[in-house]
């Protein structure tokens, strides 16, 4: 891919954040790998003037591992208002997030998992805002998904947990409610068997792209709910149980 055709990508997406309609498709301007999928995301955060706050990420046993970069702006503490259109809906979804103490540089040998963790000075609940810039984000090919950071509005941060490196993070039993009503409570969910994987694989896999872990930035890693739908004027909580929770107030 070009500049000309990343250019024509953003151009397309950022058209829809300024109130633009959705697209079916980035056309012949889609991404046909993972590294034209990041200059397009690298392109849209240039012209929204934001800088890498931190990535989501996913990586289920068997199936494409994904990541998108979170800007700094969407990151927000709990309890927070988020404004929800009259007429459309927000997609939330419970998650575990870390924040990095220090930058994990490119190098030769891959990071174990035990120095990815001794990085990280934060783990809390977080809960992630969902607003696809396509008209039906189902099923789009992994790259043209990407593009626009896997539909990633901002992301609402819970208190650091104490003691978190104690806890079985992969069982934790989440509970997200809306308005009051319980949508979800079971034990786990995350699609990459837990928070820990995903994190592992982006800081050894970010390099491959062109970037890399800085300190301060936050990672969250993948829904332990799945995605769900809802309409405004009315709270959201998400957390898991002795894990706190973070809460959203739609407006």
């Amino acid at each position: 891919m070009d500049q000309t055709t990343t250019e024509d990508a953003a151009d397309l997406l950022m058209a829809v954040r300024g109130g633009g309609a959705p697209l079916a498709s980035l056309g012949a301007a889609a991404p046909k790998t993972e590294a034209e999928a990041w200059a397009i995301q690298r392109e849209v955060l240039r012209r929204l003037g934001g800088r890498i706050g931190g990535y989501k990420c996913s990586a289920p046993p068997g199936r494409p591992h994904t990541a998108a970069i979170l800007a700094a702006s969407g990151l927000m503490p709990g309890p927070a208002p988020w404004p929800v259109p009259k007429g459309t809906r927000i997609g939330i979804e419970t998650e575990i997030a870390f924040r990095f103490a220090r930058g994990l540089p490119p190098r030769a040998a891959p990071y174990a998992e035990a120095e990815v963790l001794a990085a990280v000075d934060g783990c809390f609940p977080a809960i992630e805002m969902v607003m696809s810039r396509y008209a039906s984000p189902v099923g789009l090919p992994p790259w043209e998904a990407m593009a626009d950071n896997v539909a990633h509005a901002g992301l609402v941060l819970g208190a650091d947990v104490p003691g978190w490196r104690d806890c079985d993070l992969a069982g934790l039993t989440v509970r997200q409610t809306c308005g009051g009503t319980v949508q979800v409570e079971k034990a786990g969910g995350n699609p990459s068997g837990g928070p820990v994987p995903p994190l592992v694989w982006l800081a050894n896999h970010l390099p491959s792209v062109g970037l890399q872990l800085e300190a301060g930035q936050v990672v969250t890693t993948g829904s332990c709910t799945g995605l769900l739908w809802v309409e405004g004027h009315q709270r959201v909580t998400g957390g898991f149980l002795g894990f706190g929770e973070v809460v959203v107030d739609l407006v």
